[in-house]
């Protein structure tokens, strides 16, 4: 009996599905995401050590190097900590745009944010991380940098002025002349 009944549920199914009538959706042509379309000039960047308490920025520079116009829809940041300013809109092939991301560094300590941008040809994440430091360990940083800076700038120059320096000074101007094409 379990048979018959097998065989007739069996039956019945395949006559069903052998009938029914099958809808087959149109096609719909979308053109190819690329997300190297935009091209930004930079897509990380280190602030380094910034004091704690003072906001940053950086400009995020853009450019549609695609052959058909593009659409900045979104862009947004992981956390409340960073604000990214831009302006929507179509892009021309050829035209630039930009992002300025702004951090408050309320926080110390090291960070990284990332800064999502949407665009009708796909996704491109920007980061920017940097370290927070207390306003006086900034400072005692900054102190050091900048006397070793200042001691390499004299070092530089003192260089420039021996026969080996110049030598070197004359060799990469030389240099420079070979691989600059002239118009």
């Amino acid at each position: 009996m379990k048979k018959i009944i097998f065989t007739f549920i069996s039956a019945f199914a395949l006559t069903s599905i052998s009938f029914a009538q099958t809808e087959i959706a149109p096609a719909v042509v979308t053109p190819a995401k690329n997300p190297e379309f935009v091209q930004f000039q930079e897509i990380v960047h280190d602030f380094g050590n910034i004091k704690q308490g003072v906001p940053v920025s950086n400009i995020f520079t853009f450019k549609n190097v695609g052959n058909r116009d593009i659409t900045l829809d979104n862009v947004s940041a992981s956390c409340g900590c960073t604000t990214p300013n831009w302006k929507g809109g179509i892009y021309k092939p050829g035209e630039s745009g930009e992002i300025n991301a702004t951090f408050n560094a309320a926080s110390g300590g090291f960070f990284q944010k990332s800064i999502t941008v949407t665009t009708s040809e796909g996704t491109i994440t920007l980061t920017i991380k940097g370290t927070v430091m207390a306003e006086a360990e900034y400072n005692e940083w900054k102190t050091k940098k900048d006397a070793e800076d200042a001691k390499l700038k004299a070092e530089q120059e003192a260089f420039a002025k021996t026969k080996e320096g110049k030598k070197a000074a004359k060799k990469a101007k030389k240099e420079k002349k070979v691989k600059t094409p002239k118009k």
